[in-house]
């Protein structure tokens, strides 16, 4: 958006009365703490100064020759990654060659124009950079050097055609990859060391098409030799309490200066474990949002003794075709319900496809094994194998994919494994789809979830089976036997 029409305020075109020394980095510090004030916050009013790790970080982008292309940030929430990138947009906007062009842009435009407030403010209350500077409601300009900075919006098809000098991008952890690769796309108008894309962000709740995640992965793979990559995370410790100090010092450099040890008591109390690791401890931890049953509680569970043969049982079964694993899970009829893993089938080892013949053996072999008081199923896309069973005298009992009774069952599931009412004998395996698994809402009831729908994403076909599987052994061993009538003769 251009300035407002009309006549424009005279701005003196003098440059600023700076003359800095030292490295790039020292001269940022340096022009901060003479023309930016702190916003809000600890110091409101007082001159910007520059920590030493947010000077290594400044560091990374403009003290090496040629500045790079691709830069990445990742800092936990709270530790003034706005109010940084907002000064450094500034700096840059004072400081560019002639014809320079500052941008900035999120995954939407509300919070990209957070970025930029932020920076208009430092403008406005500064008089020596407000005397230099137009002031539009989305765009700065600095008539002296004919540079601009613009708060863009983030729609791809509109951000095409751009030749810009910096572009500061806020939360490049949900910033759609579309987003990015228009602006990376950009680039190719100046020479390097001329244009400098500069994200920063916190891990994202899903691993599915993350560009922090990718250019991560790519600058531990290659260095800083494509993406600039710097990292304060505890990440790796994600076993740790979430009020370790530790843990809290390595992903927050501001603790103990202006971010305070309260907010961290705070959080841990009252948001969910997995987002207060990703924004407070920069954690990539993926899913747990409302996870069926946290890691010590199933863990407690657990039991080494194994379900005899012969035992009463229930074998639930949840099936797939190519993508997800085929799962079978055997649990006691009794009141406090005992699991174990049967068999889990994944496709990949059967060129793309379950193998069914498989499937439907191992199946007869738990029959064979155990007193099968009946399977319980989904019959989508397994409906064959399921007639097939019944046929040979197998009670079959069939389990639709419908909310009410998805609902019902996996709150029954969910109060029995936070009440002490089933137990497991550990399998691994079993744990892996169990702890995987989050309960969402969906069209008025609850389910299981994977985390994403990435190929890649831990599976839950067990927890699937434990769903059904409790469901039907804790009703049956609910059932009172039949009493038998004795006629006596008279």
């Amino acid at each position: 958006m251009a300035l407002s029409a009309g006549p424009k305020k005279r701005v003196s075109d003098e440059p600023l009365p700076f003359c800095g020394n030292g490295s790039h980095s020292d001269q940022f510090s340096q022009w901060c703490e003479r023309f930016i004030k702190v916003q809000n916050g600890f110091g409101k009013g007082e001159p910007f100064r520059v920590r030493d790790w947010q000077k290594s970080l400044i560091a990374s982008v403009l003290d090496t020759d040629p500045a790079p292309r691709l830069c990445c940030w990742l800092l936990a929430r709270a530790n003034g990654k706005t109010s940084l990138l907002a000064a450094l947009s500034v700096y840059k906007l004072f400081t560019s060659d002639v014809g320079g062009a500052v941008v900035c842009c999120a995954r939407t435009k509300d919070q990209a124009q957070l970025l930029f407030r932020t920076a208009r403010d430092y403008v406005e209350t500064s008089p020596e950079l407000l005397a230099r500077c137009q002031v539009g409601r989305e765009r700065l300009y600095v008539p002296g050097n004919r540079t601009s900075f613009e708060c863009l919006v983030s729609e791809p098809q509109s951000l095409e055609g751009l030749n810009f000098s910096f572009c500061a991008v806020d939360e490049i952890g949900v910033t759609p990859r579309e987003t990015l690769d228009v602006l990376q796309l950009a680039q190719g108008k100046r020479p390097q060391g001329e244009s400098v894309l500069l994200a920063v962000g916190t891990p994202p709740h899903t691993p599915d098409g993350s560009v922090l995640i990718d250019w991560r992965n790519l600058a531990r793979d290659t260095g800083d030799e494509f993406v600039v990559y710097r990292e304060y995370s505890a990440d790796g410790f994600d076993d740790h309490d979430l009020l370790c100090e530790h843990c809290i010092r390595l992903a927050n450099p501001a603790y103990g200066d202006f971010l305070a040890m309260d907010v961290f008591e705070r959080d841990a109390r009252t948001a969910k474990p997995m987002a207060y690791r990703r924004s407070r401890l920069g954690q990539f931890v993926f899913g747990g949002e409302s996870p069926l049953v946290g890691a010590s509680v199933w863990d407690g569970l657990a039991s080494d003794k194994a379900i005899p043969d012969g035992a009463d049982v229930v074998v639930a079964f949840d099936g797939s075709t190519t993508t997800d694993h085929t799962a079978i899970l055997v649990g006691t009829v009794e009141p406090v319900p005992h699991f174990d893993t049967v068999a889990v089938f994944d496709p990949k080892d059967t060129g793309g496809r379950v193998d069914v013949f498989a499937v439907e053996a191992a199946i007869r072999r738990a029959c064979q094994r155990w007193n099968v008081r009946e399977i319980i199923a989904d019959p989508w896309m397994w409906t064959r194998t399921l007639q097939l069973l019944a046929a040979e005298g197998i009670t079959v009992h069939e389990f639709p994919q419908r909310k009410e009774r998805l609902t019902k069952a996996t709150t029954d599931l969910h109060t029995a494994l936070t009440n002490g009412g089933l137990t497991h004998t550990g399998d691994l395996l079993l744990r892996a789809h169990v702890l995987a698994a989050d309960v969402v809402e969906s069209e008025g009831g609850v389910k299981l979830s994977k985390v994403s729908r990435s190929r890649n994403a831990p599976k839950i076909d067990l927890a699937a089976c434990l769903v059904m599987g409790y469901s039907r052994t804790s009703w049956l061993a609910s059932q009172k036997p039949k009493k038998r009538r004795v006629i006596t003769s008279r």
